[in-house]
């Protein structure tokens, strides 16, 4: 079998992200835009720690929960998303 593609397996892990973000946009617009950079700060710290909850949940059991691993990948490429607004936010210089 051959090594990973890395590159590849990255790209695919960031298309997923930009996937939801597109889908997202359909419905919401651009309400991350709304608030400020602080909010995108609590949101990842939010998801982190919703990570952190369910990833222990699965750790633990005898055989791994999809559903579970489906919402802790979800939040994970959302945590992705808001990496990228609170970027975007201060490198257009916005603050609060």
């Amino acid at each position: 079998m051959p090594p990973p593609d890395f590159e590849d397996e990255h790209a695919r892990v960031l298309n997923r992200a930009h996937r939801i973000f597109l889908d997202k946009s359909l419905v919401r617009g651009q309400m991350w835009m709304e608030f400020p950079p602080s909010d995108k700060i609590r949101e990842l710290r939010e998801r982190v720690t919703r990570l952190e909850n369910g990833y222990q949940q699965i750790r633990f059991e005898d055989i791994p929960n999809e559903t579970i691993k489906m919402y802790l990948i979800e939040d994970a490429l959302d945590m992705i998303n808001y990496a990228a607004f609170f970027i975007k936010q201060l490198e257009r210089g916005q603050s609060g």
